[in-house]
């Protein structure tokens, strides 16, 4: 008893809550298809009427046949195809119910794809990163199908099964309060069942949605990265760790499934009992001359409409609890913090800086930055200064892992700093705060591929929409990459693979940085951008960028010497501090390149 109570207690409480905010949220959908739901609803409420109606017409029909006062075979004969005709109009309800609910079901998925997918992309970068990107995906796929299929499968069926049972209830009791009574012994064992079990029901879907998005995790992780799996000679490895993955997720829906077999065999054995019971009882009423053949089978027709339709009130619970399993599962990613959003101000500031940069150029101030992300045991930057100027390559080196790129991040908008600032101004105009509204200011190179499947020009169409071939070509030779390009099949129409499948690491990157001139900002990140190109190539794209406009600012992440040939200033990350390099230092490092080339 006192399990049940805690149950009870539970269900009454924390988990009913949620519940509730969760079929609130997946019936905002349902309410944009009003008018489908509702067309649902009443072909479900007339089929359920024609079943009830054929039963009646089952005792009539029974009773011209066999009666005591023989009918006309015309009767008989219109009787039995009435009885065919609403069993035909049965079933082409029901298959036009299939139809509206496979194209609400469709609509509804996609819907909730489209909010969740803009969700990944407005949410804070530091937020999301706590989710495994395969993870995302189970949730995008997975998820959305269970939460799509519940618009119809819970409220609509709920108000067609309830129609039924009450309506095959009323009927029975009409004719027979004691048969009525004997079909609803099943009703409070059901109820205080599906009460107690709904807890059950929710931590056994979670268990295995949470081993599915590991699963799911683990297999996108390692198709990402099978060249290195291969050239590791992992192969084996990961296919082991597959099998341990799988075997986990095995566990945890085999244990679904088990207490699933319990659950609906339990149900089942209470509904047999019933059954059972009226059975006989019917039996005794026509034995005993109470009721007549004709009468009885109506009576086994109503009770099977009654357990049918109690037994789909009982078997909407699980596929509540999957759905709003799913729907939290969802809201856990919907309820991460946005981005915030510019407005109409500082889009209007930006896009003044963006014109005044066209004549100037723009200068780049960081003061005083500390920063550590979510979590963190330690700060990555402390007191953080630098300044880059129009026309000016500063290069920040130091050691793998420093903090270089994470600077970027904050330059671009992606990570808030705790403290400091970082403004960017043009001659004569005040300094505008470093947001998400300053990104057009930036071009930006990372460190990994950035190559969308599809033509080259369409991967360079991304941030240049009206960008014409000739522009494409122009920026793809001041990037080195025109050579390879016009020798490919179809020229800058050749299509690319996933991350730029087929072309070399160098070549991924002369088109990345040709995609980064081509958007013609005047700030340029290029994060490790040019590691996989020759010194000589690597020299003449950085000339290349300063030639076609000499008023861009450019900050360049490195570990290699040959930059400091060419760069305006240079800073080290030492630890989490940001040191400027003299002046002879920096000079040291130029001659330290120019014997490299030599």
């Amino acid at each position: 008893m006192g399990i049940l109570h805690h149950l009870r207690e539970r269900l009454q409480g924390v988990t009913l809550q949620e519940v509730l905010q969760e079929l609130r949220w997946i019936y905002q959908y349902a309410r944009r298809y009003r008018r489908q739901i509702a067309l649902y609803l009443v072909l479900g409420l007339l089929s359920a009427a024609l079943g009830l109606g054929a039963s009646l017409l089952s005792r009539d029909l029974t009773n011209a046949v066999i009666g005591d006062v023989p009918q006309p075979l015309g009767q008989v004969i219109g009787l039995g195809l009435l009885y065919v005709l609403m069993g035909l109009a049965s079933i082409g309800m029901g298959a036009l119910n299939s139809r509206v609910a496979a194209v609400v079901g469709v609509r509804v998925q996609n819907e909730v794809q489209a909010d969740i997918f803009r969700q990944f992309l407005r949410a804070d970068w530091q937020s999301l990163q706590q989710f495994h990107s395969g993870d995302l995906l189970n949730r995008l796929t997975t998820d959305t199908r269970a939460v799509s299929a519940s618009v119809f499968g819970l409220l609509p069926n709920l108000a067609i099964r309830l129609f039924q049972f009450a309506a095959s209830l009323g009927l029975i009791l009409w004719y027979d309060p004691v048969m009525a009574c004997l079909a609803l012994l099943s009703a409070p064992v059901m109820l205080l069942a599906s009460q107690t079990l709904m807890g059950g029901m929710r931590r056994h879907q979670q268990e295995v949605r949470q081993a599915g998005s590991k699963l799911m995790s683990y297999q996108e992780e390692s198709l990402q990265n099978v060249q290195s799996i291969k050239a590791f000679g992992l192969a084996r490895t990961f296919g082991d760790g597959l099998r341990r993955e799988q075997r986990s997720y095995e566990k945890a829906a085999l244990s679904f499934n088990k207490f699933s077999i319990f659950t609906s065999s339990f149900m089942s054995l209470v509904g047999q009992a019933v059954s059972y019971t009226c059975l006989v009882w019917g039996i005794y009423r026509l034995w005993s001359g109470h009721i007549d053949i004709a009468t009885m089978v109506m009576f086994l027709q109503l009770a099977g409409q009654l357990s049918s339709a109690f037994s789909s009130l009982v078997g909407l619970v699980p596929g509540a609890v999957s759905a709003t399993v799913a729907a939290r599962r969802i809201l856990s990613v919907l309820d991460l913090p946005a981005e915030r959003i510019p407005g109409w101000e500082e889009q209007a500031q930006v896009f003044h800086l963006m014109e005044m940069a066209q004549l100037h150029g723009l200068t780049l101030r960081v003061e005083g930055v500390t920063f550590a992300y979510q979590g963190g045991e330690h700060r990555v930057l402390e007191e953080v200064s630098l300044t880059a100027g129009p026309g000016e390559i500063v290069a920040l080196i130091g050691a793998s892992g420093g903090g270089k790129t994470t600077l970027l991040r904050v330059l671009l908008g992606l990570v808030a700093p705790q403290s400091g600032t970082c403004t960017l101004s043009a001659e004569g105009e005040e300094p505008v705060p470093v947001s998400t509204a300053t990104r057009p200011l930036f071009s930006y190179v990372p460190q990994e591929k950035a190559i969308f499947s599809g033509t080259i020009a369409e991967s360079m169409r991304l941030l240049a929409p009206t960008a014409s071939d000739e522009e494409i070509e122009e920026a793809l030779r001041a990037a080195c990459a025109y050579d390879f390009v016009r020798e490919l099949p179809q020229g800058i129409h050749t299509p690319l693979g996933e991350r730029g499948a087929g072309l070399s690491e160098g070549q991924v990157q002369r088109l990345s940085i040709a995609r980064a001139i081509l958007r013609d900002a005047p700030i340029l990140l290029l994060d490790e951008a040019t590691s996989a190109l020759d010194v000589e190539t690597e020299r003449q794209v950085l000339r290349n960028i300063f030639r076609k406009d000499r008023r861009r600012t450019c900050i360049v992440t490195s570990h290699r010497p040959s930059v400091f040939a060419m760069c305006s200033r240079a800073y080290r990350l030492n630890g989490e501090r940001l040191e400027q390099l003299s002046e002879r230092e920096l000079q040291a490092l130029r001659r330290g390149a120019v014997e490299g080339w030599g």
